[in-house]
């Protein structure tokens, strides 16, 4: 039993060290640092579909407001994994290919004066293939159809995320390492690389929460890089 516990943690703390090195290593006294709280909820309607619901508060991740977003967003899964004893009490790791389309309100505020919100429309796939050593690969593809005030722009985001899930005196421990690419139409460029490593932690089958590092690179419209904890806490029904 010793044995088996201490094979994950070794290589949980490699793999945190790792995660540390490639999101701090580079950061200067300049960046900016802040923590990026937020609220999930995942409701299950039938075996393939689901609602989320979704609040995160932040500060300079879209702009120089703080921003609360609020979102909602229906899941249907199109493909589950065949492998039916990995993951097998989670919808989202049992689906090998899986569909999200929603909506998000961008409230934006800069030192107590409101700003214009953001409408945006979420269209996203998801795509998910096994790796040697009980190691997943995601693939996502979303478009985000933005209206911000009388404009309109759309910006599309690519990322790839790599997971390995164990289990840590009765509960489910999920590190991950992540990078996503945003295109942005109203600069015809490619604006934002996010870079983020973390781990989910499942408490019981209805609660589980998420510890994050992140480093957000931003090209577009200047040249900006942002480093933020996050925590997110996660409701399942």
């Amino acid at each position: 039993m010793k044995g088996t516990r201490s094979a994950p943690m070794k290589w949980l703390q490699g793999a945190s060290l790792c995660a540390w090195q490639l999101l701090s290593g580079s950061a200067l006294a300049a960046d900016s640092s802040e923590f990026w709280p937020e609220l999930s909820a995942f409701i299950r309607l039938n075996p393939d579909t689901r609602v989320y619901l979704d609040a995160s508060y932040a500060r300079g991740k879209e702009s120089d407001a703080s921003t609360l977003d609020l979102s909602v967003a229906l899941d249907v899964s199109i493909k589950h994994v065949p492998w039916e004893r990995l993951w097998t009490e989670d919808w989202q790791r049992t689906r090998t290919f899986w569909a999200r389309i929603g909506y998000t309100r961008v409230f934006k505020a800069t030192d107590s004066t409101s700003e214009v919100a953001e409408n945006r429309g979420v269209v996203a796939l998801y795509g998910k293939a096994p790796l040697p050593a009980e190691i997943w690969l995601e693939a996502r593809t979303r478009a985000d159809l933005r209206w911000i005030g009388d404009d309109y722009s759309t910006r599309y985001r690519f990322k790839l995320e790599a997971t390995r899930e164990f289990t840590l005196y009765g509960h489910a421990v999920v590190p991950y390492l992540n990078v996503e690419w945003f295109y942005d139409t109203r600069y015809d460029s490619w604006a934002r690389t996010l870079y983020q490593a973390g781990m989910e932690i499942s408490v019981n089958k209805s609660f589980r929460y998420e510890l994050f590092l992140a480093r957000q690179n931003d090209r577009r419209p200047s040249e900006v890089t942002l480093n933020a904890l996050g925590l997110v806490a996660k409701w399942y029904f």
